[in-house]
């Protein structure tokens, strides 16, 4: 699935949702996105497919454009013909289907390569869901938020640096300093870990839940998908990509803290020569020229013979 933009209908499977809208009888709406909300509320626990997902948070801005405060629902990119006006039984509907793609949307928002615009995209996502619920939701937050996933890479980083995000390590250290620059090659290896770690578990999910067809007795997934042919050697590379790029990860690791500790080791040098050229001068000055010694007298004779 392709996604150029933030809003509902910025994606591919939300264009297909927008396509519906234009295709269907005005009779044949209501069945459709009742259909639609009811499948994704009853999909087994945990995320809802990414299209799917996308077909109903689109389907549920649609609804929600014709509430009060929908005017401010992007429905660029939606539908091309007027859409009736829907039953305002599709409302919980649609609102507890939403509740399905925000209880795993951080998930979603990491796949986005800018975080920031994946954030904006949650953004609307919860505002199409606060004027689907109507106005007494919104003195109260839409949906509980789960705490944000973290994988291998990111993991790493908490683990060794006590960091909560990779790019924390760019504010500890000087911008023209060595463990700066390594602080930036940690940042990106780490997310190509995260980024191996996240597929190396979609990956096994998806034939995890193919083998779990198979025990319930529908054997046409192995048959005609060769999972175990195809998807076994699939997991085995990206498991040998996942174990090489986090050794080097810990490599790097390494190098960053050992190019720390040096430049700390330095400063500590140099913050003790400063305090010795400091002290030195102010100790010689206060000491002053040493005592002169008197000379033994002198007569001539020596002391018995006087």
């Amino acid at each position: 699935m392709g996604s150029w933009d933030t809003g509902p209908f910025h994606n591919d499977a939300a264009v297909g949702t927008a396509e519906r809208f234009d295709s269907l009888f005005d009779s044949e709406l209501p069945p459709w996105l009742h259909r639609l909300f009811d499948v994704a509320v009853c999909m087994p626990e945990g995320p809802l497919d990414t299209d799917m997902a996308q077909e109903v948070i689109a389907a549920a801005a649609v609804i929600a454009s014709q509430c009060p405060g929908g005017e401010a629902i992007n429905l660029n990119s939606g539908p091309r013909e007027p859409v009736p006006p829907l039953p305002t039984d599709l409302r919980p509907k649609a609102v507890a289907a939403l509740d399905r793609v925000l209880a795993h949307a951080d998930a979603e928002v990491d796949r986005w390569y800018v975080r920031e615009r994946g954030e904006q995209w949650l953004g609307n996502v919860q505002r199409i869901r606060l004027i689907l619920a109507g106005p007494a939701s919104s003195r109260e937050p839409a949906s509980p938020r789960r705490q944000r996933q973290v994988f291998a890479g990111l993991q790493l980083l908490q683990v060794r640096f006590g960091v909560e995000d990779a790019l924390d390590l760019h504010a500890r250290q000087p911008e023209d300093s060595p463990a700066h620059a390594l602080a930036a090659l940690l940042e990106l290896r780490s997310y190509e870990v995260d980024a191996l770690d996240r597929e190396l578990r979609a990956t096994a999910s998806r034939a995890g839940e193919t083998l779990a067809q198979v025990a319930g007795g529908n054997h046409a997934g192995v048959q005609t998908n060769g999972v175990l042919r195809f998807t076994g050697v699939e997991l085995e590379t990206l498991g040998a990509r996942f174990a090489l790029a986090s050794r080097d990860l810990q490599d790097l690791a390494n190098r960053y803290e050992y190019a720390v500790n040096a430049e700390t080791d330095q400063a500590s040098a140099a913050r003790t020569a400063a305090a010795r050229t400091r002290t030195t001068p102010h100790i010689a000055a206060e000491a002053g020229p040493p005592p002169a010694t008197a000379a033994p007298p002198t007569t001539g004779f020596p002391s018995h013979c006087r």
